[in-house]
């Protein structure tokens, strides 16, 4: 007796249907990475809009400093200047 040869029916279906559960996967991988780098990204967006919040402030704070005290040097040089014409 011949051995028998079993046919497998489906097996071009169910070749298909891997083929497309795998494709399936890669872009369901692909949109969780996107995904996750967006949300990383938007993040780090308001950390750098905190620290130029923080860098405005800063650059702010010395400017007027330094107006500050450019208007006392300038004051005490006209304060010197009065005395040195008075002098004379």
């Amino acid at each position: 007796m011949a051995a028998e040869r079993k046919v497998v029916k489906g097996g071009f279906r169910a070749t298909l249907a891997l083929i497309i559960s795998l494709i399936a996967i890669i872009l369901s991988i692909i949109a969780y990475s996107k995904t996750g780098t967006e949300a990383d990204l938007r993040g780090e967006i308001k950390e750098l809009q905190t620290r130029m919040d923080k860098m405005k402030q800063d650059t702010s704070a010395k400017l007027d400093k330094v107006r500050q005290e450019t208007a006392n040097t300038l004051e005490k040089m006209g304060h010197v200047l009065k005395k040195k014409e008075e002098t004379q």
